[in-house]
């Protein structure tokens, strides 16, 4: 939710004074004595234009040699320091107590004198280019979108949003309120008061260094080892790049990160845990039974993985076991990928109306093996959301029918008791180590009974974008067109083609064959966007004569309905589908998933015979179909159901057009391509082209994938509700 103030202007033709947004009042008049206006310069000239208060960023950016970039043709967003904050991040590096030699002597970062002329080039460049973004963002974006993060030209995220009175950079750097969103020829300038914060340490050091409010959680990291597996920051890639291809940008490297939930020392103390060895005494209390032989049930039994494969909870004092209790907590507070604020529960491309509140959500394997844990974006009232871990609410994903949406409405009250209501995420007090991010939680985050039996008994929606987490690793999920093509060296880039080997969760059967790419959403402007009507508003797909497995993810025990989303386009294919199980799959092994699934439909045509096989119908056609309009699809969608077929969900819009919904839509259904026994365990499918055509324009698209329990599928009592 990008505003891009000068495409704006350009759609408007017209001349806008640069106005900074005051929270304190909407209807206030802005103090103009202090406001730098509009004078057609580019970043660069407003910067020395203006020497008085920003000449030693002026000099750093002349070392670094960027201010060239910034006197080009471009769009920048510049949060430029003013001298006291040059002077300042100066000192702390010349006085930096973590960057010492082996006998503890301060190296000084690098410097050779505690000023700017004594900066190396390289920290001149690091400075320089961990202030600047290409693309612009104005006072208003960040107010109004909190979570976003936003890619710096040095490589690494940065988020700004709104705290109290004050705007701030990565929490620490305010804006200056009087001389901000001055917009030149080539950007905006934002002044700071301070340099942005960042961090150079690795996950496990940015928590040792706040052990003021980590220190339990921290000793256990060490205690169990897992510090030393948070230590990668880079794959190795060695397939062979992709052919450069117009529109597309192709990453020649992939770095890797992780998520941790941490506990704050006063979340453990409200729970009665003051020292390691309380942690540790509970821990035995809380996973002693969780392998339990016999009945699987919330106080026994729960872990399926290591009870099917006869795996005892170890409740000794050897803490690097992965079996042992102490590891398997901390295990679950660790995710395998980098996973910013502002996709943690991405709520792009989410409706709002029908009942429906805009929650998203989203389920993310932890290191404790074949787990999950659910991340929700819950509305708290009017626009305020609040993000919590394994909220448990009774019959979730199911309806009664009760209320004035009848079959469109989640139903009553009284069905959905809110169980647990969730380890709550501190999202305005994240941590951003080099390699991931910290976040605070307000309660004690379990595996415990509850989640396989309550947590994740609904119909789990996975964006298959959150199964490949190297997308958020390098900072491609959340992104933005303008974000990709300034990656791009300034060449429109509306997708990213993978190398074939830049996924752990992709096996590629026939080389570059396949065509590994994700679409990427356009930016939000004023007059609305024309973005694809997709979950989360982006998707996995590619083309080709494509052959290639994706590991599903791990849930728990259960006989489930399979569902994938059948994103049709003229220029789609048509493709087999197979499943299996095993760490890694073998082709020639894995079993077909019925008759292959043809994906060649013409969108908005509800006369398309394989629209018409499906017994779709539209639902907002009263004229001609006036039973399906009146019931609002409950038959039709039974008729559906028996052809293996669903509509697309309510929940899911085109990006700013919520007239534009995947349930009515009529090239966009969901397909139930399997009704099996799963074990909490690692499983495959494969796609498989199976056209032989010779045309390598045609598609594949994995929008979604949805694993439906069959006790919320074919619910007795209630109906799986249509979000």
């Amino acid at each position: 939710m990008k505003i891009h103030v000068k495409s704006l202007l350009k759609g408007i033709g017209a001349f806008v004074l640069p106005v900074c947004v005051a929270l304190s009042s909407c209807t206030a008049e802005p103090d103009e004595s202090n406001r730098f206006t509009f004078t057609g310069e580019t970043v660069n000239d407003f910067l020395l234009n203006n020497d008085s208060l920003f000449s030693d960023f002026n000099y750093i950016l002349k070392r670094s040699g960027q201010d060239r970039i910034l006197s080009s043709y471009g769009e920048y967003t510049c949060f430029a320091p003013k001298n006291a904050a040059i002077a300042e991040y100066i000192d702390s590096l010349w006085n930096d107590k973590e960057s010492v030699d082996d006998y503890g002597n301060l190296l000084h970062n690098g410097m050779t004198d505690p000023s700017l002329e004594g900066l190396s080039d390289s920290l001149c460049t690091d400075i320089v280019m961990y202030h600047l973004v290409k693309a612009t963002i104005t006072t208003t974006e960040m107010i109004t979108n909190a979570s976003a993060t936003y890619r710096t030209m040095l490589g690494r995220n940065i988020t700004a949003g709104s705290s109290g009175s004050q705007i701030l950079v990565n929490g620490g750097a305010p804006i200056d309120r009087t001389l901000c969103d001055n917009e030149v020829v080539n950007g905006i300038v934002h002044a700071i008061d301070k340099c942005i914060p960042r961090s150079n340490r690795l996950v496990a050091d940015e928590l040792r260094a706040d052990s003021t409010h980590f220190s339990i959680f921290y000793e256990a990291l060490i205690a169990t080892g897992l510090h030393r597996e948070l230590e990668v920051q880079q794959k190795q890639l060695s397939a062979a790049a992709p052919s450069p291809t117009a529109d597309y940008y192709i990453p020649t490297e992939c770095k890797k990160g992780f998520t941790v939930f941490a506990e704050t020392d006063d979340v453990f103390h409200a729970n009665g845990i003051y020292t390691f060895d309380d942690l540790v005494a509970k821990c035995k209390e809380w996973y002693r039974n969780a392998a339990t032989p016999g009945s699987r049930t919330t106080s026994s039994g729960w872990y399926d993985y290591f009870r099917n494969n006869e795996i005892e909870v170890d409740l000794s004092d050897q803490y690097t076991k992965y079996n042992n209790v102490v590891h398997m907590f901390m295990a679950y507070h660790i995710l395998k990928t980098s996973v910013n604020p502002h996709v943690l529960a991405y709520t792009e491309n989410t409706y709002s109306g029908h009942g429906w509140k805009g929650e998203a959500y989203d389920y993310y394997e932890t290191m404790l093996p074949k787990t999950l844990v659910k991340a929700w974006s819950v509305n708290m009232g009017g626009t305020n959301y609040k993000i919590y871990l394994n909220r448990y609410i009774r019959n979730n994903t199911l309806t009664d029918g009760a209320g004035s949406g009848g079959y469109e409405s989640l139903g009553s009250d009284a069905m959905h008791e809110v169980v647990y209501e969730g380890a709550e995420v501190r999202t305005d007090s994240v941590l951003q180590p080099l390699n991931g991010y910290i976040y605070p939680i307000k309660d004690i985050l379990l595996y415990d009974g509850k989640v396989p039996l309550g947590v994740l008994n609904e119909r789990m929606r996975f964006d298959a974008l959150t199964l490949l987490g190297e997308t958020m690793d390098n900072g491609f999920r959340g992104a933005y067109i303008s974000e990709i093509t300034a990656l791009n060296s300034g060449k429109s880039a509306t997708r990213v083609r993978f190398p074939i080997d830049y996924f752990d969760n992709v096996v590629v059967f026939n080389g570059n064959n396949t065509q590994l790419d994700m679409n990427i959403p356009m930016d939000h402007v004023a007059s609305g966007g024309n973005s694809y009507t997709l979950y989360k508003g982006d998707s996995f797909q590619g083309m080709g004569v494509f052959d290639f497995a994706i590991k599903l993810p791990p849930v728990p025990d259960g006989t489930y309905e399979l569902r994938i989303n059948n994103d049709c386009m003229t220029h789609g294919s048509m493709l087999q589908l197979y499943k299996g199980r095993g760490a890694k799959p073998v082709a020639s092994s894995m079993t077909p998933l019925g008759v292959p699934l043809d994906m060649r439909i013409q969108m908005d045509n509800w006369n398309d015979p394989v629209v018409v096989a499906m017994g779709a119908v539209p639902l907002d056609d009263e004229e001609n179909y006036p039973d399906a309009a009146a019931d609002k699809g409950l038959e039709s969608d039974k008729v559906m159901r028996t052809h293996g077929f669903m509509r697309g969900p309510l929940s899911i819009c085109r990006q700013n057009r919520q007239e534009v919904i995947t349930r009515y839509v009529s090239h966009q259904y969901r397909k139930i391509v399997d009704t099996d026994v799963y074990y909490q365990d690692d499983y495959w499918l494969r796609l498989k082209t199976v056209l032989d055509d010779g045309n390598l324009e045609r598609k594949f698209q994995i929008d979604y994938i949805e694993f439906v329990p069959v006790g919320v599928a074919q619910n007795q009592q209630y109906l799986e509700d249509v979000y």
